[in-house]
C-alpha cells in the first residue's frame, strides 16, 4: 500500500463502517459522539485516526463515487498519525481505569477553540475503562460540548458504555472477518507467503491488527514440534519476554509512565511468546499420552514462572516508585503502589486465560472439521492436518467436551478458584496418561 494513499485506504477488511464514515462527512452531517464497537485489533482505533486525519485534512481526497478520505500527506494529516496533532487528544487509561481528572482536562480543553485544525477531536480507547465517576463526568461534557467537537468512544460492545452515553452516541459497528478473508488480508498487506500469513494469523488467535504486528518480526518464527521441546521453549519464552518487560519498567522516568504501561499490561504483546504459548498448545492437543506427573510437575513449573514474572515486574518498578515516596504523602503513595501493583498481580491470570483461549481455539477448529465444514473455516490452518487428524480420532461429542471444560476453566479463573487444580485438572484430561 502506498503511503501517499488515504488514510482510510490503509485500513482492511472494514469497508462497512469506514464507508458510513465516510458518507456522513461527505452530506456534512458528523455527529458529536461515536462509538466504534467490535472485537479486540479489527482496527477500530486506526480508524478513529483516519477520521480525525479526514476531519482536519487540508486537502480531502475523492474517489469516482465522491467519497472523500484524507490525504496522508498534508501536515495535519501527518500529525494526527504520529498522535502529535494539537487538536486531537487520545485517551487512555491512567493505570487501570480512565480517571475522572482526565474527563475533567478534557473538559477544559474542549471549550478551547481549536488551535490549528478545523475541530477538537477525543478519542477515548478503550471506554470499558471509563469508571462509574468518569463515565458521569463524560455524559455532562457531552451534553454541553460547544460546536466543532467530536468524541470517538472505542470499545467491544454496545455495553461498554453507561446507557445514557449509549443513547448520545452514533454507533458504528466494526466486522469481524472470516479467517481466509483475514488470511488473504495479511498476504496483501504484509507481502508474505500465503503459508507465513496462515502463521501470523494463527499466532495472533484471529486477531488481524496483532498478525501485521507479527508479520513485522516474522523472520525464523515457528511453531515447535513435540511436548519436551515445545513446554521448555513456552517457559523459556516467558522469562526472556519478563525480562523485556522489567527493563520497560525500569526504565520509566515518570510516574504517569508507568501507570500507563501497567495499565497496557494486556494489550503488551510479544510474537516469541505467543509462538511459545502456540507450539505448547498444540503438543498438548495432539498429545496421545502424556508421563504420569507431567501435569503436576508442568503445572507447578509454569505458576512458578509467572509469579516470578509478577515479582520481577514489580522490582522494575523499585526505582520510580522510591523517587514517588519522597515527592508524595504517604496515601498517595499508597494508591499509586497499589495502583500499579494491582495491574502486575492480574498479569499471570491473564497469561493462563490466553494460554486456554489458545486451546479453545485448535478445539473449535476441530469441532468444524468433525462437522465437515471447510478447512478454510479453520483458524489454526497452518495446523490442519493435526486438526483432521484429531477431528477423526475424537468425534463432535468428545470435541464439544473438551471446549466445554475450557470454558468453564476460564470462568473458574475469573471466579479465583485455585489456578494450580484448574491447570493440573485440564492437563491431565487432554493429554491423558501413558499406558
Amino acid at each position: 500500500m502506498s503511503e501517499n494513499s488515504g488514510m482510510f485506504e490503509r485500513i482492511f477488511l472494514q469497508e462497512a463502517p469506514i464507508n458510513h464514515l465516510k458518507v456522513s462527512f461527505a452530506k456534512g452531517r458528523t455527529s458529536q459522539t461515536y462509538l466504534f464497537v467490535g472485537k479486540e485489533s479489527c482496527g477500530k482505533f486506526k480508524t478513529a485516526l483516519a477520521f480525525a486525519a479526514l476531519l482536519q485534512c487540508d486537502n480531502p481526497v475523492y474517489d469516482g463515487k465522491g467519497r472523500p478520505d484524507a490525504c496522508g500527506r498534508c501536515d495535519s494529516c501527518k500529525r494526527v498519525a504520529a498522535l502529535s496533532h494539537p487538536d486531537v487528544q487520545v485517551i487512555k487509561p491512567d493505570g487501570y481505569d480512565i480517571r475522572i481528572s482526565q474527563i475533567r482536562r478534557m473538559q477544559d480543553l474542549a471549550q478551547l477553540k481549536s488551535s490549528y485544525g478545523k475541530w477538537q477531536i477525543f478519542i477515548i480507547d478503550p471506554a470499558e475503562k471509563l469508571n462509574i465517576s468518569s463515565a458521569n463526568s463524560l455524559l455532562k461534557i457531552l451534553e454541553e460540548a460547544p460546536s466543532q467537537t467530536v468524541f470517538i468512544l472505542i470499545g467491544k460492545s454496545a455495553d461498554s458504555v453507561i446507557p445514557t452515553i449509549l443513547s448520545r452516541s452514533e454507533l458504528v459497528r466494526f466486522n469481524s472477518p472470516g479467517h481466509e478473508s483475514a488470511r488473504k488480508a495479511v498476504v496483501e498487506a504484509t507481502g508474505l507467503s500465503e503459508e507465513k500469513a496462515a502463521l501470523c494469523y494463527s499466532l495472533s488467535e484471529g486477531r488481524f491488527g496483532k498478525s501485521l504486528l507479527i508479520a513485522q518480526t516474522f523472520e525464523g518464527l515457528e511453531l515447535s514440534r513435540g511436548m519436551r521441546a515445545s513446554h521448555t521453549r513456552y517457559l523459556n519464552c516467558l522469562e526472556t519476554y519478563t525480562k523485556a518487560l522489567r527493563q520497560k519498567f525500569s526504565q520509566v522516568a515518570l510516574i504517569e509512565e508507568a501507570l500507563a504501561l501497567a495499565g497496557e499490561l494486556d494489550n503488551y504483546f510479544d510474537p516469541e511468546l505467543q509462538a511459545g504459548q502456540k507450539s505448547f498448545c498444540r503438543a498438548l492437543f495432539t498429545n496421545t499420552g502424556l508421563p504420569y506427573a507431567f501435569p503436576i510437575l508442568f503445572s507447578e513449573a509454569l505458576l512458578d514462572k509467572l509469579e516470578n514474572c509478577a515479582s520481577n515486574l514489580k522490582k522494575g518498578l523499585e526505582p520510580t516508585l522510591a523517587d514517588l515516596k519522597k515527592s508524595c504523602s504517604s496515601a498517595m503513595y499508597k494508591e499509586i503502589e497499589g495502583q500499579l501493583f494491582s495491574a502486575v498481580d492480574k498479569w499471570p491470570m491473564m497469561q493462563l486465560e490466553g494460554l486456554f483461549l489458545c486451546l479453545i481455539n485448535f478445539y473449535s477448529d476441530a469441532l468444524l472439521m468433525s462437522c465437515g465444514a471447510d478447512e478454510t473455516l479453520m483458524l489454526n490452518i497452518d495446523c490442519k492436518d493435526d486438526i483432521i487428524t484429531l477431528a477423526k480420532v475424537e468425534g463432535t461429542s468428545l470435541l464439544r467436551g473438551r471446549i466445554e471444560m475450557l470454558e468453564s476453566a476460564v470462568f473458574m479463573l475469573h471466579r479465583h478458584v485455585q489456578p494450580l487444580l484448574i491447570l493440573e485438572n485440564l492437563i491431565t484430561q487432554i493429554g491423558g496418561a501413558e499406558a
